[in-house]
């Protein structure tokens, strides 16, 4: 295992503000990951919801499409990605670092676009994780607890969210369906809980989102590559004037915008922001 400190540049060359969109409808309150398909945000919510995707119009401020997983139940789903074939639901959260449950659900996108209320999936992956060996629940105490991915053509890779360190463990997988063992990659010092990813092919730049116990943040990452997880730069942006905004999604848009949705929580509503780059 390689560990990664990452280090803002000294001198930024971009600023990143956050600014609220709005709030979303009160189907999406509690949000856990977004991804895009034929001008829709699709969401999916947290752990007891139903095992269904949401889309949702930026246009019409309205969810018009609800697309429901047959035969899967949403234990703890925490976000959804997509590679150009399929996407990928993962239920891997694990607030516990107990789960022995853990798996992805892949759609074929076709089953998305043919206007369907409902979908068979295309395969689901069983993981677990290669350095795990001790399932003793510990409430927030988990190396071993996952809100975020990516994937490729050929591979997925899991962001966890450390509770005991607050770094993230790189993981990969392969998207053949069938049971897996998640091989540890690497390890970077984020210095917070990351909950969401994103990654362009096109741009090779990844996002992970965050948060403190107190605010959201962005990690982005230029020219990175799956391949061997490197990249050029790394930047840190704190938006420390949403203090208490649980940030659950990040969506790099196919009209060069980037999004990010927050779940319902005691000091904020759920909402829709887009980052503005200076």
């Amino acid at each position: 295992m390689i560990l990664f400190a990452c280090i803002p540049k000294e001198e930024p060359v971009e600023i990143l503000v956050l600014s609220r969109v709005g709030e979303l409808p009160e189907l999406l309150q509690e949000n856990s990951g977004m991804t895009e398909l034929e001008n829709l945000i699709w969401f999916i919510n947290d752990g007891g919801n139903e095992p269904a995707l949401y889309g949702y119009s930026i246009e019409q401020d309205s969810v018009i499409r609800t697309v429901v997983v047959k035969d899967m139940i949403n234990v703890d789903w925490e976000d959804i990605t997509q590679n150009g074939q399929q996407i990928f639901v993962g239920d891997f959260g694990n607030n516990m670092g107990n789960r022995t449950d853990l798996h992805i659900i892949a759609i074929d996108k076709t089953e998305i676009l043919a206007d369907l209320d409902t979908v068979v999936p295309a395969g689901i992956i069983n993981f677990s994780y290669s350095d795990q060996h001790d399932f003793t629940p510990s409430l927030e105490n988990t190396p071993y607890d996952c809100e975020a991915f990516i994937a490729t053509d050929d591979s997925i890779y899991l962001f966890t969210k450390d509770w005991e360190n607050l770094q993230t463990r790189v993981y990969s997988l392969s998207v053949e369906p069938g049971t897996q063992t998640a091989k540890i990659r690497k390890q970077w010092n984020v210095s917070g809980l990351i909950t969401a990813a994103d990654w362009s092919p096109v741009s090779n730049e990844l996002y992970l989102l965050g948060y403190t116990p107190l605010f959201p943040f962005i990690w982005k990452f230029t020219d990175f590559s799956p391949d061997d997880l490197s990249f050029t730069d790394s930047q840190r942006t704190d938006f420390t004037d949403y203090w208490g905004a649980q940030t659950e999604g990040i969506l790099l848009h196919s009209d060069g915008s980037v999004y990010v949705s927050s779940e319902n929580s005691t000091v904020n509503s759920a909402s829709l922001y887009r980052i503005e780059i200076h």
